[in-house]
């Protein structure tokens, strides 16, 4: 598959929404490269910052929302194979990913490490990779 193909659109109980894309694509010989991601956009309303000057400096430095993404990938699978290992790579994402999106926490976490990542890493020199 050449473009990222939606699966399924899950409400969780927290409010935030997951999307799962199947981005397989052929790898060679007639072997897949199967990939699942789930992706699920965090507002930075969800995260509970009270702050109106901390909320502007993580929306200046993250955006809103903030993109998260999970995925699992098995390589080299037969063509015999695939729709099963699809199949099984799907339900292994849901069992793994699916509990952690839904903690109630998960969103205040999560903007908070992706924070502290974007202010580890280095200017590089360039303004716009920062």
């Amino acid at each position: 598959m050449s473009d990222p193909q939606v699966l399924r659109t899950l409400l969780l109980s927290n409010g935030l929404q997951v999307t799962i894309h199947d981005v397989s694509r052929h790898y060679f010989g007639g072997y897949w490269r199967l990939r699942m991601e789930a992706r699920c956009p965090v507002p930075l309303s969800a995260a509970g910052i009270a702050d109106p000057s901390r909320l502007e400096e993580l929306r200046c430095r993250l955006g809103d929302p903030v993109l998260f993404v999970g995925s699992l990938e098995q390589m080299a699978v037969p063509p015999d194979q695939v729709e099963q290992a699809r199949a099984a790579l799907e339900q292994r994402l849901l069992a793994q990913v699916i509990p952690l999106l839904e903690h109630t926490d998960f969103a205040a976490h999560f903007v908070t490490k992706q924070y502290q990542q974007k202010l580890k890493r280095p200017l590089r020199g360039i303004p716009c990779l920062t």
